[in-house]
C-alpha cells in the first residue's frame, strides 16, 4: 500500500476521524434497538464484528481513493486503477458478509434471528459510511493536486514536425 505523502496526513486523519464517528453512532443505535429475541452481549458482538468489517474496508477505500486522486495528474492510469480498486474494497468486504449471511450455513450457525439483526446492521452501517464517504469527497481530498504537465501549445508546434 503507498505510503501517504504529507499532504494527505492530515485529510486521511480527518476522513478516518469523520467515518469512525458515524460508525459509533450506527453502532450504537444498532445495540441499543429493542430486539427481543437476541441479548445485549450479542448485539455488542454482531455489531462490533460488522463494524470492524464496514469500517475497515470504508477506510481503505477513502485513502486509496485519496492517494489516487493525487496520483491521477501525473499518472492517469494508475489514478483509474487506484479508484476501481477502493470501490471493489469498499463493496467487496460488505457483500462477502453478505453472502455468507444468504447461505443455508449460515442461518445454521447463526439463528434467523441473529442473521436478520446482522443483516440489518451491515446494511445500516455501510450506507452510512457510504454517505459519510461521498459528503467528504465533496468536501475534498487532495485539494491541492497538481495539474498535469503539458507543454505550451507554442513550444509543442514547433517539436512537432509533422504540424509543418
Amino acid at each position: 500500500m503507498p505510503m501517504p505523502s504529507p499532504a494527505l496526513r492530515k485529510p486521511i486523519a480527518f476522513g478516518f476521524t469523520i467515518l469512525a464517528l458515524g460508525q459509533v453512532t450506527t453502532a450504537g443505535i444498532m445495540v441499543w434497538r429493542n430486539v427481543p429475541m437476541i441479548s445485549l452481549e450479542y448485539r455488542i458482538v454482531a455489531v462490533g464484528i460488522v463494524s470492524l468489517i464496514v469500517l475497515s474496508g470504508g477506510y481503505f477505500s477513502w485513502y486509496l481513493t485519496c492517494w489516487s486522486k493525487t496520483v491521477a495528474s501525473t499518472e492517469p492510469a494508475l489514478g483509474v486503477a487506484g479508484a476501481l480498486a477502493a470501490n471493489l474494497i469498499r463493496l467487496g468486504m460488505p457483500l462477502f458478509m453478505i453472502i455468507f449471511l444468504q447461505t443455508s450455513p449460515g442461518e445454521e450457525l447463526l439463528g434467523r434471528g441473529l442473521k436478520i439483526f446482522l443483516q440489518e446492521t451491515l446494511v445500516a452501517s455501510y450506507l452510512v459510511l457510504l454517505l459519510l464517504d461521498i459528503l467528504l469527497h465533496i468536501a475534498g481530498c487532495g485539494k491541492n493536486v497538481k495539474p498535469s504537465c503539458r507543454p505550451d501549445t507554442k513550444e509543442a508546434e514547433t517539436q512537432n514536425p509533422i504540424s509543418s
